[in-house]
This record gives structure tokens, sequence and C-alpha cells, in this order.
């Protein structure tokens, strides 16, 4: 037999062998699929699961971005000042100090306490502590009769008298504003607007107002009446005005709310022959504050309320609580009467303090008193809730803790514990 043909019978009968261990089974499938690794449904749900992913990252990113950009713009909105000087003055208080810290000036003539830290101001010098005892900023002002008011993020200082005016918040002094003349009186209200009432060769006075970014926003011209105190609404709109003119001999003083639309005044509370002391926005109206009486005038409905006093105003404390009143007799210190008011300009409490007070604050519903070497904490009803004692020299104090003061002398400050005597 030739060769090719045994070759050819070899080739065929191991086809037929390897055919017979075939699998009876057909599988049909495309040629292509043949060269397709085939991946497991569970690996094809986890990259499918990757790619999703991967899609949804930068929708979730603008969503953050953008919740954290409204979230900005409402704290703006509701925070008195605004959010960026709120943060500002939030970082200034954070770090350690202690006590006694040491004090700038001659003379202590006021303090402040604003929550987390407190102004001081002396003849010389305004400086800004932290509760803690840090000193924030301290700052030289140069005035020959400085006056301080006191936003929710900014404090106002005048020269009464001069013609000078500085803003600060705690990174220090912020804006300075010169007048043309003399300057009377001045105040800033929480959000940081401010009026200046000053002297005028062509008017009694003039009292003008600047909103937060420092621009004039409004004036108005008193004829023949003095200016004695200015106050602008917590929204901005709106301006009081306490004057002072002489009738017949006789004293008569008013005060007067404006829009700033037109030199009319809204409405006009007359206080006769009383002369207001203060005037002094408290919740959704003003305190007006005279020698021997207290108006409550709302803000825009003008209805009021009346609170006669026996005796003489010794002093006033604003706080977020209300107001505070401390009356006494002229010839007699030690007899004191505290009067506590609400936001609506009603009466709350009053009761006595028998000691001759060298500084009192009202704070969170409580009332805080120095007198001579001796510190007491009371309750709205005049129960005595804590105690205890302090050195001679003290000339004013700063609320700090719930039960601890800094006291402030011509030299340092000090913190005072008050412990005993919880009621």
């Amino acid at each position: 037999m030739p060769d090719y043909k045994r070759k050819k019978f070899k080739r065929t009968s191991k086809r037929k062998k390897n055919h017979s261990n075939y699998d009876n089974t057909i599988t049909m499938t495309n040629k292509k699929q043949n060269n397709v690794s085939i991946v497991p449904e569970d690996d094809i749900k986890v990259v499918r699961g990757k790619k999703y992913k991967r899609k949804q990252q930068p929708k979730i990113f603008v969503c953050v971005i953008a919740f954290v950009c409204l979230l900005c713009i409402i704290l703006s909105t509701i925070l008195p000042g605004g959010l960026y000087e709120n943060a500002i003055n939030y970082s200034s208080v954070i770090g350690h100090g202690s006590y006694p810290t040491g004090i700038s000036g001659g003379t202590v003539l006021n303090t402040v306490s604003c929550g987390t830290y407190y102004y001081v101001l002396t003849d010389t010098n305004i400086t800004a502590y932290a509760n803690s005892g840090k000193i924030v900023f301290d700052e030289l002002h140069g005035f020959s009769n400085p006056i301080i008011s006191v936003s929710s993020t900014r404090a106002l200082v005048y020269d009464q008298g001069g013609k000078s005016i500085y803003i600060y918040n705690l990174s220090g002094k912020i804006y300075t504003l010169q007048t043309v003349k003399e300057i009377i009186t001045a105040s800033i209200s929480q959000n940081g607007d401010f009026a200046v009432a000053t002297n005028s060769d062509s008017y009694a006075s003039v009292a003008t107002v600047y909103n937060n970014n420092y621009k004039e926003i409004f004036t108005w011209n008193s004829a023949k009446e003095i200016i004695t105190n200015v106050l602008v609404n917590p929204s901005g709109n709106r301006l009081a005005v306490s004057t002072l003119d002489v009738v017949s001999g006789q004293y008569s003083s008013k005060v007067s709310v404006f829009g700033f639309d037109s030199a009319d005044p809204l409405h006009t509370l007359d206080l006769g022959s009383s002369m207001a002391l203060a005037i002094k926005n408290t919740g959704k109206g003003i305190s007006v504050v005279c020698n021997d009486k207290y108006k409550f005038l709302h803000w825009s409905k003008f209805t009021t309320n009346e609170l006669s006093v026996s005796g003489e105003i010794n002093s006033f404390r604003n706080s977020k609580n209300g107001i505070m009143l401390t009356v006494n007799r002229a010839n007699d210190r030690s007899d004191n009467t505290v009067i506590l008011i609400s936001k609506k300009g009603e009466k709350l409490s009053e009761f006595k303090i028998n000691s001759s007070i060298t500084d009192i604050q009202y704070n969170n519903g409580r009332v805080y008193s120095v007198c001579d070497t001796s510190v007491n904490i009371y309750d709205k009803n005049g129960n005595i809730l804590k105690k205890g004692v302090c050195d001679y020299g003290t000339q004013k104090f700063a609320v700090i803790g719930a039960n601890s003061i800094a006291i402030v002398s011509d030299t340092e400050i000090t913190k005072i514990n008050i412990q005993e005597g919880e009621g």
C-alpha cells in the first residue's frame, strides 16, 4: 500500500478516536464569543457600583459646597454684625490667660461684659480681655473724655466734646471717623449701625446715622433743641433722639422717632420737665431712662409703658433679659432699690440692697453687686444665691461666669469665684 494512503488512514483513525471522547451535548456558540472571557455576575455588579460611585462623587461635592454657601448666607443674615466679624471675634478669644492681669491707664471709667469677653475703658486705653484673662488687644485712644458703646461684635469709643470716633472689633481698631464739629453723644446698635450727634453753626445740633459699612444714610437737623441721646433700632431703619429745650425758664424734653425717608418724626413722646438720661434698645422698643421715671416706647406701634420711681435713678444696666435700674435717695446712697424690667417694659420685680453700691451688673437673669468688700449674686426676687469677698480698691467688675466675676481696680484685674451661700 502506498505511503500516502497509510498516512491518510492514520489521520482518519485518530480523528475517530478523538470524536469518540466528545460529549454528546452540542453547544451552539458564536465564534466571537469563544474569544471573550465570561465575567461572573457578582463582578459585574461591583464594576457597575464603582462607576456609579465615581459619577455621584462630583454631585455630592457640589451639594456640600452649596449647603455650606447657603449656611453662610443664612448665618450672615441672622448674626448681628455678619458671619465674618463674628468668626474674627470668636477666634480672637481662643487661647489661655491668667489672673491677676495687668491694666493700662490710671483711672478705670467703665467695663462692659460681652459674653466670652469684656472691655475695660480707662482714661488712656481701651482693652479687650477674654474671660480666661487673655489680653485680646490693648490700644491707646488718647481721648480727653472717652465714652464707650458696644454692639454684638464692635465697640464704639468717642471723645465727648472732641471730634473723633474709633470703632473696634477684637482684632483692634477698624475705623476712624473725624467729625466737623464737637461730638455731643453717639451710640452703636447691635448690627453695627451707629448714630452721632454734634454741634452745628447753622442749627442747635445735628444727628447723623451711618450704616455698618460706615456710609452716611440719614441726617436730621435740630433747629432749636439740643440732642442729648441718639439710638438706631436693631433693624437699622429708624432713629430715636432725645432732645432738651428751655421754655420760659423751664426744661422741656422729648423723644422723637424718625424714618430715614423724612425729616418729620413718625412719633414724638413728650417727657415734660423730666430729662432723658439715656435711651436704650430693649426688645422691640426703646427704654427711656429719666431722672425720676422710666418709659418704654415701642419702635413701630408707639405704645408706651411708664414706671414712676421713688427717689433718683442712680444707675441703669441693659441686658438681653431686659433692663435694671437702681434707685436711691440723694442723701443716702446705702438705701438702694433694684428694679428689674422686662423686654416689654413691664416691671418684673424689685428688692432692696442696704449697702453703698460700688458697681452692679445684670446678666442672665441674675443681679451681681459689689458693695465695699462684699460680692453678692441675687435672683430676680432679691434672694442671695451666692456671696463672697473682694479687696478694697474695686472700681468696676465684669461678669465672666455664672459664679465668677473679674474685679477691676486701677492697677490690675483679679478673678473672684463666688462659692458660699448657694440657695
